[in-house]
């Protein structure tokens, strides 16, 4: 992208922040059934709980990075 000025480029950087922001997931409410479902924060009662939303494994609520979590056994 070109910037004609100095202004163009300074109304930018609020959208250009959003794409650096680190992740912190999304509301269930926002998601579709084809959105992961885990629990990515330790919300507190009444505080906003916060999910993965990455596409789930073909019939699971999870991704595949969240259902090797939830389908693995536990280490010995």
């Amino acid at each position: 992208m070109h910037w004609k000025n100095s202004t163009q480029f300074s109304e930018a950087l609020p959208m250009l922040d959003n794409l650096t922001k680190p992740y912190e997931g999304f509301p269930l409410a926002d998601l579709s059934r084809h959105q992961c479902k885990w629990p990515v924060n330790r919300a507190q009662a009444g505080e906003l709980h916060l999910f993965c939303g990455e596409v789930v494994q073909n019939g699971h609520p999870y991704c595949v990075e969240h259902c090797r979590k939830a389908y693995s056994s536990p280490r010995a």
